[in-house]
């Protein structure tokens, strides 16, 4: 518990940096959606059937005339990208860092075993991402109040609840990475959140790539994917958990017999 505690603590202003980042990003992005509503609907052919472009962002899927469709295209973006950069930044990180500071010494030096470390950390990397994706959606359902518009809230908890189950499994994964790395590597994290994000336009764009959609998470988080039916892909987001749960399990058999530097 101390250890879950000191993370929490550690990575609060981390937190906070972030989720208001991106958060305010999302919120003032929005508020541009009401003087471009009628300009949207005129082109809304257009954006709809401009090929792999279209395909690549989802706009041949869902409409950006629509409050939840910009929110989805446009500001989902943000969403997505921005949570996925958090949490491969605090994956990568929370367990590598006591080698790369010279911590790992007096870590273990207050009777903790390995598997404690792991897990406490583990569970505090789950708990940061939870309490960003609050606080985007907190962001995100104030925009639609700010602007009056009322979206199927359904679709919208849908959503954000498919972006955080893809915030901790892009998270988890970059945890179970940093178990063979003598220090935090962010570029590594950052590198696997950008690659799988641009895996899942190939998905879009290219029936040969469709494979690619059982790799990347963005998948099953996809807006395009979750407002036209009204659901999330099971069986994508089960995999996806899976995966998070192999690349924690390997970190874990990595950890718990690593030779630590001091």
């Amino acid at each position: 518990m101390t250890i879950l505690k000191h993370e929490l603590k550690q990575n609060f202003n981390t937190l906070l940096i972030w989720a208001l980042s991106v958060g305010i990003m999302n919120f003032v992005f929005m508020m541009i959606y009401p003087s471009m509503k009628s300009q949207l609907a005129s082109m809304s052919d257009v954006y709809s059937n401009m090929g792999n472009f279209s395909a690549a962002f989802g706009m041949d899927k869902i409409s950006v005339t629509t409050a939840l469709g910009f929110y989805g295209i446009e500001a989902g973006a943000m969403i997505s990208l921005g949570g996925a950069m958090f949490g491969a930044l605090i994956g990568i990180a929370i367990l590598a860092k006591e080698e790369g500071t010279h911590t790992a010494e007096f870590l273990f030096s207050i009777q903790v075993t390995r598997k404690a470390v792991i897990l406490w950390k583990a569970l505090a990397t789950v708990i940061l991402i939870v309490c960003f994706d609050l606080i985007l959606f907190a962001f995100g359902y104030g925009s639609f109040i700010a602007m009056k518009e009322h979206p199927d809230m359904k679709l919208l908890l849908l959503y954000h609840l498919a972006q955080m189950c893809m915030h901790i499994q892009i998270a988890l994964m970059c945890f179970g990475i940093s178990a063979f790395l003598r220090k935090s590597n962010v570029g590594l994290g950052l590198g696997l959140a950008i690659l799988m994000y641009f895996l899942q336009m190939f998905v879009n764009i290219s029936d040969k790539a469709k494979f690619l959609k059982y790799i990347t998470p963005y998948s099953y988080s996809d807006a395009a994917k979750i407002f036209p039916t009204g659901s999330i892909d099971g069986a994508l987001l089960g995999i996806g958990m899976a995966i998070a749960a192999i690349f924690l399990g390997i970190g874990f058999l990595k950890y718990k017999k690593k030779d630590l530097l001091a």
